[in-house]
């Protein structure tokens, strides 16, 4: 990469979501039995940040256009902390990516366990992205420690790809050939803007200049045992659905259930879920960390949460149109045309209204294809077993919650992320306790458990 570059759409768009009051940071945190040693780790990062440009770069404005320029040295802040780890996330703050790069890290561990915990600006790269550079840094790490098996190799990634990366793999032919099925889209853009989504819990926003909230990330997580996640699988087969139709319609449900015992109860009133749409190719997998994915949105009302069945058919075939029709690159082709008007992507990214009431991402199986040994499906970096992994999307003013879920050694992790400012710890043990419960209800309605793993869905990371 030449050491100027310009940023794409969808970069340029996730740079002005971005605001202090509300920091438009992804996380991922890695769980592991050992204790991580500090000079190997801190060798292995040096090791690899040269691999992912985006994330050793500030960003520049040159006349109209924002460029990534690389730094000098772009080693990131890793930060060392003695402590229990599997509690809460390292409180931190806002990115500006005008200042510093886009990445920064932290450790917490004791003498038995230790932490990772990578926070990226969601510019520099979307969920898959974040796992690119967390496998390269496992890697770097196992080598260091004296892991010399074959397979133990970084991947090899196309510096040419990365320059790419704007296009999405489309020629001219594959853009017009999609063409007529965007116009399919184009009812959806006219529902985006004709309805008048509602956060999901009502609150006054904070001013972008404001700090972001004392506790910040504060989250929750609940990991299904095995047992429930093959279950989750079966009750999908049994709907002839996919599993990340079935999670969406019980967040739906948890969402309506919550709000209810919080006292918000409108059945007129619309709940637009945003779900990341991954539009990564199979070339794609010699791409360094990076943004290469996009949005669909999702809206239903509270009175459509009476028939569950009928709210999850009605999930199914809004995807397979999605999905049939291509319909994940129509927010980016709107993007593109905001983005031929002067400070168009800013004043969309900056409207002071609510614009969706929650992200929905399903990360898949992250990791799936490390080379590292696994001992009972979980990786073995040298001195290190990963137990666990979880991680966040970001909030967006409106947004009080956002939802994740991953599966890693076939157990399926769900993470509610909360704005700490407007939903309290009681609220959000409350949230992920009825989603939970929601989900076993759906799960007691199937037969037996399957013995696949969970296929990684078309939603992605990210955003």
């Amino acid at each position: 990469m030449t050491s100027r570059l310009p940023l794409t759409t969808i970069e340029e768009f996730l740079l002005w979501e971005d605001r202090r009051a509300y920091p438009w940071s992804c996380f991922v945190r890695l769980r592991f039995s050992g204790r991580i040693e500090q000079p190997s780790l801190e060798q292995a990062i040096r090791d690899v940040m040269p691999r992912h440009p985006l994330l050793c770069a500030k960003v520049v404005t040159r006349g109209r256009r924002e460029y990534w320029q690389a730094v000098d040295d772009p080693m990131p802040e890793i930060v060392w902390i003695d402590g229990a780890p599997g509690q809460d996330y390292p409180r931190t703050g806002h990115q500006d990516l005008r200042r510093e790069i886009g990445v920064k890290l932290f450790v917490v561990r004791d003498e038995n366990n230790s932490d990772l915990v990578f926070q990226i600006h969601h510019a520099c790269a979307d969920g898959a992205g974040m796992f690119v550079f967390a496998n390269d840094v496992l890697i770097r790490y196992a080598q260091l420690m004296g892991v010399k098996s074959r397979r133990c190799q970084l991947p090899e990634f196309d510096v040419r790809r990365l320059e790419q990366r704007g296009g999405y793999g489309l020629s001219t032919w594959k853009f017009l050939k999609m063409l007529p099925r965007q116009m399919v889209g184009l009812s959806g853009v006219r529902q985006f803007l004709a309805r008048s989504p509602v956060a999901v819990l009502p609150h006054e926003t904070k001013p972008n200049d404001d700090p972001p909230p004392q506790r910040y990330p504060a989250i929750r997580t609940h990991t299904f045992t095995a047992e429930e996640t093959a279950q989750l699988r079966e009750a999908a087969k049994q709907n002839r659905a996919t599993v990340n139709d079935l999670l969406t319609r019980d967040l739906f449900l948890t969402l309506g259930r919550w709000r209810a015992s919080n006292g918000v109860e409108d059945d007129e009133a619309w709940l637009r879920m945003m779900v990341p749409f991954n539009l990564r190719s199979n070339s794609d997998r010699t791409l360094s960390a990076a943004n290469i994915v996009s949005s669909v949105f999702l809206d239903r009302q509270s009175k459509q949460f009476q028939q569950p069945e009928a709210l999850l058919q009605s999930i199914q075939d809004e995807m397979n149109i999605i999905k049939d029709n291509k319909l994940g690159y129509t927010f980016i082709f709107s993007l593109k045309a905001f983005s031929i008007m002067p400070n168009g992507l800013k004043n969309n990214a900056r409207q002071d209204r609510c614009s969706s009431s929650c992200i929905f991402t399903n990360v898949g199986r992250p990791l799936i294809r490390c080379p590292l040994p696994r001992q009972d499906g979980r990786l073995v970096a040298g001195n290190v077993t990963l137990e666990g992994i979880d991680g966040t999307a970001p909030l967006r003013p409106y947004n009080c919650v956002t939802f994740s879920v991953l599966e890693y050694a076939r157990q399926l992790t769900f993470i509610l992320h909360y704005d700490a400012r407007f939903v309290t710890e009681p609220q959000a043990d409350d949230l992920t306790a009825t989603f939970v419960a929601r989900l076993r209800e759906t799960l007691a309605q199937c037969d037996a458990p399957a013995s696949e793993s969970i296929a990684e869905s078309p939603a992605d990371s990210s955003t």
